[in-house]
This record gives C-alpha cells, structure tokens and sequence, in this order.
C-alpha cells in the first residue's frame, strides 16, 4: 500500500510533519502502524513496512527478524557515523587549509626582498687596506685593520672561493640530503613533530638525545637572514611553519650553490663571528679557500652550540664533535678512510690571543684601532653623510656609522705604516716632554670640577706632498681607548708664530713686496687699540726685547721676531691673508668675525684655533714646489661586493710659485741649522736628507708647536696643557735650560727612523729651480754688498731688482 499526501498524517500516534518556510522537516517518522514515513521531494509518502511480497513464507520468525534488522541497523548506523566523521574532517581540514595558506601569505608577503640572496642586508665585516711594497718591488693593498662590528663579524666569500672541505663538512654534519630535497625534509619533520608530541604527552621524547632537529640548510639560511628562531609554543609551531613555506620557494628560486654560498657566509659561529671566511681568519689564521679538512670539521662543529663547542673555552668538547663532523664526512664519501684518519690525527692548532697584560707590556696601542684608525673612521663618516650614497631618507651620522661598521666595506687608506709605528713609539715613551704637573688643579670655569692634578698633553700628524695622511697620534703614553679624542686631528689650538709662515711671509715674497734680505724695524708696531689709540710696547718679541735696529727677513723669520713679521703682514693685507689661509690652504677653522686682523693671521692667535693636521698641511707647499693637495686619509671605499660608494675628491693647487716655495723653503732652513735659529741643531741625519722647520709657542707657553719637513714629509707636533693653562716651568726648562725644543726632537727622532736608506755619498734634497739664483748681500741693509759690507748669502727671483748697499749703515767713527 502507498499513500501520497501534502497535510499532515491523520493518526494520532503519528508525529505532525509540517512546512516550515516552504521546506519541510528532514526526518524519518516510525508508526505504530508499522508504517513508515520518508521524505521525497517535497512530498511524504507512506509504505505499509508489514505487507508481505507474493512468494514469502509466513511461517519465518518474527524474533529471529527482528535481531537481523537490528544488527544491519546498528551496522548502516556505525558507517554513516564514520562516513560523518570523514566529511567532518574534510570540511575542518578544508578550512584549516584556507586559514593555513591565508596565514602563510599574509606572514611571507614581503620575503621576495626579504629572500633575494642576491641583495642580502646582512652586517659584514669592514676592512681598511693600507698600500705597500712588496718583496718585487711593486706597490699592492694589504689588510691594515678590521673594525669591529657590535652587530657581527662578516667576510663575504664566492663559494668556489670557499674550500670544498667547507662545503662538505657543513653539509654532512647539517643537512645530510642538501642536494636532493625541496627544501627541506619531510622524513625529518614528521619524525621531529612525533617526537614533540610524545614529550607533550609523556614527559619523554622517542630519541635518548632529546630534541631532533629536521632543519635543512636552506631552513638554517632562512633563520639567519630573518633572526627569527622561536623554538617553543605556538609561536615556535607557526615560524616553522612559513619556515618551511619559504624554504620551499627558496629552493625553486635559487639553485643549491647560490643556497650554500648564502649559507656559509652568514652561518653563526662564537662570539660576533659569522660566516666561514671570518671564522677561519679567528680560529687558524688562514682563508676560507685554505682551511684543512681538520679545520673545516673544527668550523662546522661550532654551530650546533657555540658556546658548548667553542674551540677556545672548550677545546676537549670542540674536538670530540670536530672528530664526529669527520666522521660523517668519511661515511657520506666526501673523504677517504685514510684522510678521515689523518685529520682526526691532527691536533687543533688555533691562532694565539694576545692577552691583555702581554699587550700592556710591549704596545704603544692597547686597543683595537691605532690613531690612524680613528681618524679614517670619522673621515669616512664625515664623507658619507654628506655624500648619502645610498639615496637613503633620514640619513644622518648614526645611520652613516652603522654603515660603515656593518656593511662590508673596503676602505682603502694612506697610512705609512712605518711612520704610524715611529710615532707610536715615540710618544709612548713620552721622553721628550715633561709632564710639569699642576697639583689641587680647579677648572675656575667649570663649578662641578674637583681638584685634580694635570699634566701635559701632546699629539702630532704626518703627511706626504700628496696630501696623504701617513700616520697620527693624538696623546702621550699607552692608546687605551677606541674613538677616543685625537688631539692630532681634532684638537685645533692657537699656533703661535708657525702662523708667520703660514701667509704673511709666503705672500709678501710671492708679490714681490720683500725678498730674501728684506730689512724692517724690530720695535713696537702702531696698531689701533680700537679706542681710538694705538697699542703700546705691541707686539712683544718671545725674549721681551726690541734691538730697535734694522732686522732682514732672514734673521726675523730665524729668529721667529713678531716686530718684523707684522710689518709683513701689513704689507700684504690681513683680508688676504685671511682668504690665502682659509680657501686655497683648506683652514676651514679661521673664523672672519674675528681673525682678520694682525694677531690672528700673523701671530697665531686665531679664534678657534688650528688643528696639527691642518698645519702640516699648510706647510706641504715648502717641500712640494708651491703645490698644496688636499688632505685626506683614504682615497676609495668600496662595498664588499667592488662597487665605488666614496671617492675622495682630491685637489691639487698651485698655491705659490716654485720660486717662492723655494726661498720659504731656504729661510725656514735656517731655524734648524744656522746659529740664533729656534731649534738649532735639532735636525735629522744632514748626511742622509734635508730638512727645514718652524717653532710657535703662544702667549705664556699655553701652546708649543712645531712643523718639520724633509724631501718626502711634513710633521707637525703640538704640546701643552689640555685645560689652555700656561706652562710655567716651559722656558727655563727648554730655552734656559738647554734641553732642546720637544717638538723638534720627536721630529728628528721619527724622521731617521722612517727615511729610506740612500745610496752612500747621495743625500735627499730639494732641488733649486731655475727661476731662483744665490746672491750675496749685505746683512746690515739687506741689500747688494759694497765694499766694507758684512756679507751673507741669500736667494733670489730672477729678474727682481735688488739696489747696492750705499753704505749709510757704517758707524761713522769718533774724531780723534
């Protein structure tokens, strides 16, 4: 029987079925009737479930029936249960997936920059290149310093500049299928999740060594380039998880070589160390292209745990793990069994570590950098703000010195080694000043200031006629501090009469205004007081005396006479003195509110002052035909990769003429070697080089300066207290007392020692140009000599007239 019907089913014992929003209910009704109700369409169709099918037997038992039915319903019952469940989890597994890929996308969104191996902002090591000369006699760039990184210690290194024992020794004890797998290792994952969750669940894990580890190298590299190493907890689940994504898309982007150079050249070994070619520089002295298969097992055994296997505070675990890196190594076929057994032979030999007290003992430097290196550091820096080679927004100095200490660069400088080491020696010794301490000393400008006792500073700089800086100190005693203050570039102090040769003398000689033997008045000098007078008694000489006589050019400038400097000075024009000084010299400290006038730009007494580098530099013109290049201390820096990021702009101009270079160069000759002279007979080896120099002192001995050239340096040294406090104890020391000028001393000192040796019988000279002839003249009038005439010798322009003495400077006798 069948029975269609759209209202609801008329008995009473029947559940009501109903339209609900034009759908009806999903059920299925059982009747007392023994009739069911199922649903199609949208109709309820009714079977008589007890009618029997023609042919049945009416005499099967009802019992046995009914347990039959019941096992096949709790059967369809228990597969539509499983079939629930499987679609269940299909659906959730679906969502899971989209929230997954969703998840992943969001968190790698940026790894196309971030991934790009090819432009890897990762901190490497900087490295200045000094030139020198080899054993075949040709100049070549060698290591001079690394500068210490505070973010890590980065050589970058092309792999086929990386030794295959390198290559294989990380890749065997690391990552054993590199070359086969994706990216990484299904097999290794599986096992280490298993692992997790056995210890989630029991407290133990399925492996005696604990963790496993399943990061393949290109996981490894990932981590190193990101920072990120979350290992616990959800977030330690989700980064392995985009790891594993990005390893993924790492290994269908790049091949395996450009994945294993990127690896070992950012891995992280002990300390700030990072990278193989900085871990075999530490560890053993050599390249990364020259390490033994004993030292690429050492490095490759460190970064399981640097701190557990560091070859230096662990020596005994560092070998153990160094001699399972073999192992694996000779078990994988990249070594035989012999060579295995040869290395594991081999004992661990690491480059020694100066200790701190040795160092204390035997160097003038017991830091990481020398002066020199100060100063380039800050030059670079000081370049690369204004330059922004980057094109970088907000780039200042901190942005520029993270640059420079963690970009990789190469900085190729003008040190002199040698003349970096004698001036380190020197000035570590300190003998040639005396400390004159001050005892109970209070700055009377500063009110925090407590009592102390000072003593004297002193500093220098050496240069080339190319500008270059060759070498610098910038303080007495031990270097004990990185950046620390460089008095000899710096410091910029008054500079006393080394000013007089700076503009006043060379520009009256270079316009013709004076010559050689020039005479003026050595006496007070009528300037305005600014009162509407003029000073008095102004200016003094450094002995206090006047001769009130007559006094040549020579004499004067030997002498370091102020009365005649001047009246020279006068001559030219303070205004141009000043614009000489500070445009074509490059002294960019004269300030023009107040140093054009005649104390500043021919005494000495400048405003802000002057640095020794910059004096040195000023007088590079005596020694170099007139020729002043501008100052530098590095002349290129490159990133790790050879791409130009600075170069030094180095200008070379012809300040003087070569005829005047010439006679600066003669007169200032005689401080050195003619009797009177400031620092007489305090000179290097007359029989090996000439050499000139100037003395300064400023008012109360605050400051002692002197500049010395030779035909292939100048070097201008500066002493004094660093409070600009008189030195009392300075001139019945060093002028009464006959013990020489300091400056000058550590001059003649350094310069023998630094000068090459000369074939004997030839010395290193200046050579007289043509346009400058030898000429007597009398040295009372300072003009051609006559008869009865004192006579000396000077130079002269050609061509620049010189009258002859008419003898109005002979006494007349008294009468009988």
């Amino acid at each position: 029987m069948k029975i269609q019907f759209t209202a609801a089913v008329p008995d009473a014992g029947q559940r009501t079925a109903r339209y609900m929003d034009g759908a009806l209910c999903l059920r299925r009704l059982f009747l007392r009737t023994g009739m069911c109700v199922d649903y199609f369409g949208r109709r309820l169709i009714i079977e008589n479930k007890n009618k029997q099918p023609q042919g049945t037997s009416a005499s099967r038992s009802p019992r046995k029936k009914k347990k039959k039915m019941t096992a096949g319903r709790v059967f369809a019952g228990i597969l539509r249960f499983i079939a629930s469940c499987l679609c269940i989890c299909v659906i959730l597994g679906s969502i899971a997936a989209v929230v997954v890929s969703m998840f992943v996308v969001q968190e790698t969104k940026n790894d196309g920059d971030l991934l790009d191996l090819t432009q890897l902002e990762l901190a490497y090591t900087t490295i200045i290149y000094n030139q020198q000369i080899n054993d075949q006699g040709q100049p070549e760039w060698v290591e001079y310093q690394r500068l210490q990184s505070p973010i890590e210690n980065r050589i970058w290194k092309p792999l086929n500049e990386i030794s295959p024992h390198l290559q294989n020794a990380f890749i065997a004890v690391e990552d054993e299928h590199f070359r086969t797998h994706p990216g990484f290792s299904f097999k290794r994952t599986a096992l280490a999740f298993a692992n997790e969750i056995v210890h989630k669940l029991t407290g133990k894990y399925l492996s005696d060594k604990g963790k496993l580890g399943a990061s393949t190298i290109e996981q490894q590299l990932i981590k190193n380039i990101t920072g990120e190493d979350d290992s616990s907890g959800m977030a330690g689940y989700t980064r392995k998880l985009k790891e594993i994504f990005r390893a993924i898309a790492l290994d269908n982007r790049f091949s395996k070589d450009e994945i294993l150079e990127a690896y070992l050249n950012t891995v992280g070994l002990t300390g700030n160390i990072a990278g193989v070619e900085a871990a075999a520089n530490q560890y053993f002295g050599k390249s990364a292209a020259e390490v033994s298969i004993a030292e690429a097992a050492s490095i490759a055994s460190i970064t399981k745990n640097p701190t557990k296997f560091n070859p230096y505070s662990h020596p005994e675990e560092h070998l153990q793990r160094r001699d399972n890196v073999i192992l694996f190594m000779q078990q994988q076929g990249y070594i035989t069994e012999a060579e295995a057994q040869e290395a594991w032979d081999t004992p661990l030999t690491l480059v020694e570590q100066k200790k701190a007290e040795e160092a204390a003992e035997e160097s003038a430097v017991q830091t990481d950098y020398s002066w020199f290196t100060d100063h380039v550091i800050n030059e670079v820096i000081d370049d690369l703000v204004a330059e922004n080679p980057l094109g970088l927004e907000n780039w200042d100095r901190k942005a520029a010195s993270a640059y420079l200490h963690n970009g990789g660069l190469r900085i190729y400088c003008t040190v002199d080694t040698s003349v970096q080491k004698a001036l380190e020696d020197v000035w570590y010794r300190g003998e040639y000043w005396e400390p004159f301490p001050i005892e109970n000393y209070d700055d009377p400008n500063n009110d925090k200031d407590e009592p102390r006792t000072i003593t004297t500073q002193a500093a220098a700089a050496v240069i080339n006629y190319k500008g270059e800086l060759c070498g610098v100190v910038g303080g007495l005693g031990a270097k004990t501090g990185d950046r620390e203050f460089n008095r000899g570039t710096q410091m910029e102090r008054p500079i006393g009469s080394t000013m007089k040769g700076v503009a006043a003398y060379p520009l009256a000689l270079e316009t013709d205004r004076i010559n050689y033997s020039s005479v003026f008045m050595d006496d007070e000098f009528p300037y305005p007081d600014g009162k509407g007078g003029v000073l008095h008694n102004w200016p003094s000489n450094w002995s206090g005396r006047y001769s009130r006589s007559l006094t040549t050019v020579y004499e004067a400038l030997k002498q370091s006479l102020n009365t005649v400097a001047v009246r020279v000075g006068d001559l030219v024009g303070y205004r141009t003195m000043f614009e000489f000084a500070r445009d074509t010299l490059g002294i960019t400290s004269l300030d023009p509110n107040f140093d054009i006038a005649p104390a500043p730009m021919v005494l000495g007494s400048t405003y802000h002052g002057i640095t020794p580098y910059q004096l040195a530099g000023a007088y590079m013109m005596y020694g170099n035909g007139g020729r002043m290049t501008s100052l530098h201390s590095y002349t290129t820096v490159m990133d790790y990769q050879g791409n130009v990021i600075l170069e030094k702009d180095i200008v070379t101009t012809q300040a003087i003429s070569e005829e005047t270079a010439y006679i600066m160069n003669r007169l200032l000759h005689s401080v050195l070697f003619d009797r009177g002279g400031t620092a007489v007979g305090i000179h290097p080896d007359a029989n090996v080089m000439d050499s000139i120099g100037k003395t300064g002192t400023t008012n109360e001995d605050k400051d002692v300066w002197f500049v010395g050239l030779t035909p292939k340096y100048v070097m201008s040294t500066w002493y004094g207290y660093d409070e600009n406090v008189p030195m009392k104890k300075y001139t019945p020391h060093y002028i009464y007392g006959r013990a020489g000028h300091p400056g000058a001393r550590a001059f003649r000192e350094v310069m023998d020692t630094v000068q090459p040796e000369v074939p004997e019988g030839e010395k290193l000279q200046w050579a007289k140009p043509d346009g400058v002839e030898k000429g007597a003249y009398c040295t009372i009038s300072g003009n051609i000599p006559t008869e009865g005439c004192p006579v000396a010798t000077g130079y002269y322009k050609k061509g620049v007239q010189r009258g002859p003495c008419t003898g109005a400077h002979v006494e007349p006798q008294p009468a009988a």
